[in-house]
């Protein structure tokens, strides 16, 4: 099976990994597989070395360019003439037009779509949530199977009437437990002081609302704080920490490869987003047996139990969030409970694996699916 990955890119977010985590499996069972992708440094530098096929698309990065865009179909175009794809699997919105439009214009049926987190989920004005999952239901139309990232963006699509309910699945996102074994083996034995360690690993953009997060601990004492990752924001939050003259207790720590070491040497995971998803850095929070703080937005409440795995708070609510993060700094036994509670959930439910074989399982259904028309389509003939 040939299968082309599309994916936009700002940095590496949970979409590339999640195109990384498949691009990898689909290689390792023999699949000749192949990418589209903006010039990210890391995504391209492994998907070349688990044995993909790069087209790299200077233009396709998330925020809105009319020249950009209209000069992004034309790398997606090339890269379907060259490689010829059983499967084209695209990722988020700005990917996703393109690729099923060409789809489309070329009469290729075997279109899949990750909606990793709806451009017109709740939290925006309703004239544009309207505009865009008009888009979505015109794309849907070229679309074989559009898999939702949680069971909030299947039931969304379906209020907006984005596709047919059998056109829809549900496949979380999954962590690979293994990756977090050794680092949870020297959990605590690293800490060299008594610091409660909180720590955010996300985009830098506005959908994750670092700026919450940073007014939540300002008045808290005792504490650092671990920002993990880059963006567009990255400046401006920089900037905004000097400003608070908090650069000693929160520190800013760039991309890192080393997640699940950062992890295991935390005490509580905060992700204060204004819409989400189903956030990969959740899951890998839980796998590190963190409590999570999260705002109860889009897909988090299927991951984070409240009172159980976390604490959920209204978004943009920065008393709630302080309170949340005071409380299980008090508690210490609490948070323990919680990190195993979490943990426990992870393992069960939300391993790597689970993701990757669901989705192999589509594509096969899709291409059987595609078989079976084309056999009735002769008998009739």
């Amino acid at each position: 099976m040939r299968i082309l990955y599309v994916v936009t890119s700002a940095g590496f977010g949970g979409a590339s990994m999640h195109v990384l985590q498949l691009l990898k499996f689909m290689r390792s069972l023999g699949h000749e597989v192949a990418l589209v992708s903006a010039p990210d440094r890391r995504l391209i530098t492994e998907a070349k070395n688990a044995g993909a096929k790069v087209f790299e698309n200077p233009y396709f990065v998330r925020r809105f360019h009319i020249l950009n865009d209209v000069k992004a179909f034309i790398p997606v175009y090339k890269a379907i003439r060259d490689f010829k794809p059983d499967i084209i699997h695209a990722h988020s919105t700005k990917a996703g037009v393109i690729a099923r439009f060409w789809s489309a214009v070329l009469g290729i049926k075997s279109v899949i779509f990750t909606a990793h987190g709806w451009v017109f989920t709740e939290g925006k004005k309703y004239i544009e949530r309207w505009i865009t999952a008009q888009v979505e239901k015109l794309m849907a139309k070229f679309t074989a199977k559009i898999i939702c990232v949680s069971e909030f963006d299947k039931n969304l699509a379906l209020k907006f009437s984005v596709a047919p309910e059998n056109k829809l699945i549900t496949i979380h996102n999954g962590v690979d437990p293994m990756a977090f074994a050794e680092s949870l083996k020297s959990k605590n034995l690293k800490k060299i002081d008594n610091e409660i360690c909180i720590t955010f690993v996300g985009r830098l953009a506005p959908p994750k609302d670092i700026f919450l997060l940073i007014d939540a601990v300002q008045s808290i004492d005792g504490i650092k704080v671990l920002i993990v990752g880059d963006g567009e924001l990255r400046d401006k939050v920089e900037k905004y920490i000097l400003k608070k003259n908090l650069d000693t207790k929160i520190k800013l720590l760039g991309e890192r490869a080393d997640v699940p070491d950062i992890l295991a040497q935390s005490d509580i995971f905060v992700l204060p987003s204004r819409w989400e998803g189903l956030p990969l850095t959740i899951i890998e929070a839980m796998m590190a047996k963190l409590p999570v703080v999260a705002t109860a937005v889009g897909g988090v409440p299927e991951l984070v139990d409240d009172g159980i795995t976390g604490i959920l708070v209204p978004p943009a609510d920065v008393e709630a969030l302080r309170v949340a993060i005071k409380k299980l700094i008090e508690y210490p036994d609490l948070r323990i409970k919680m990190g195993e509670n979490g943990y426990k959930k992870a393992v069960e439910k939300f391993k790597l694996e689970n993701m990757l074989v669901k989705t192999l399982n589509v594509y096969y259904e899709v291409l059987n699916s595609l078989k079976q028309n084309e056999v009735q389509n002769v008998k009739v003939n």
